[in-house]
């Protein structure tokens, strides 16, 4: 069943103030999954913000989890780390002055790093996420309708699922990964904010799909056209 987002908290004007990461309603603290022995209810992990003059793009990941070496990691996505695999592939993507031009913010659907990786854990990925989730939404809830994008990108199937489940317009989005990820950008509405969503492969995935895939040419033409500047 899908669940209608529920806008808690009103927007702020960030006109007058300094804006940092934690700006648009990423928690610094949470205990909110304190029930749920797997969760460590531990937030090393800072979302990403940089401020820009093009495009406001957001991009949501599905939890700060990983299996080694997890002091490597500081920021959501290792954006803040230029030589990161998806930092390289964005500036590649976007191209180096495009992509520093954005007003970028990346966040997580769920928060706490968990103490189990959701992909190895019984009974599966998205059933083992959504209880987490169901304590985060109303997190990012807030950072969307705070962050106001024009343009989403979610990471991963649970995380393109979960997501649309929210949307206010999300019947007409298909939570099919494979069906989902055509080329095509859909016009998503969250609350009273509206932009242009599409879900995006992993990259490992997606490098895959690149050399005999349609879908991923049209994404990335899609995309690119919502960042070229109108004088272009």
């Amino acid at each position: 069943m899908r669940h209608a987002a529920q806008i808690i908290i009103g927007e702020s004007d960030y006109s007058t103030m300094t804006v940092d990461s934690y700006s648009f309603g990423y928690p610094r603290q949470c205990s909110q999954c304190a029930a749920i022995s797997t969760c460590t209810m531990s937030l090393q992990v800072a979302p990403f913000y940089r401020s820009g003059a093009g495009l406001r793009l957001m991009l949501i990941g599905q939890d700060p989890t990983i299996r080694h070496k997890t002091e490597r990691v500081k920021q959501v996505l290792m954006l803040d780390q230029v030589n990161s695999q998806l930092s390289r592939w964005l500036t590649t993507l976007f191209g180096a002055k495009r992509f520093a031009a954005l007003t970028l913010y990346a966040t997580n659907l769920i928060k706490c790093t968990l103490g189990v990786v959701p992909s190895t854990a019984p009974p599966g990925g998205l059933k083992f996420l959504r209880p987490y989730f169901e304590n985060c939404r109303t997190y990012l809830v807030q950072e969307i309708r705070r962050f106001r994008p024009a343009v989403v990108l979610t990471l991963g199937e649970p995380t393109h699922k979960l997501l649309t489940e929210q949307l206010a317009n999300g019947q007409h989005i298909p939570l099919d990964m494979k069906q989902a990820f055509t080329g095509q950008f859909f016009r998503a509405k969250l609350g009273d904010v509206e932009f242009d969503y599409s879900p995006c492969l992993h990259l490992q995935t997606f490098r895959v799909a690149e050399t005999y895939g349609d879908s991923v040419k049209h994404f990335k033409a899609g995309l690119l056209e919502r960042v070229k500047p109108q004088s272009e």
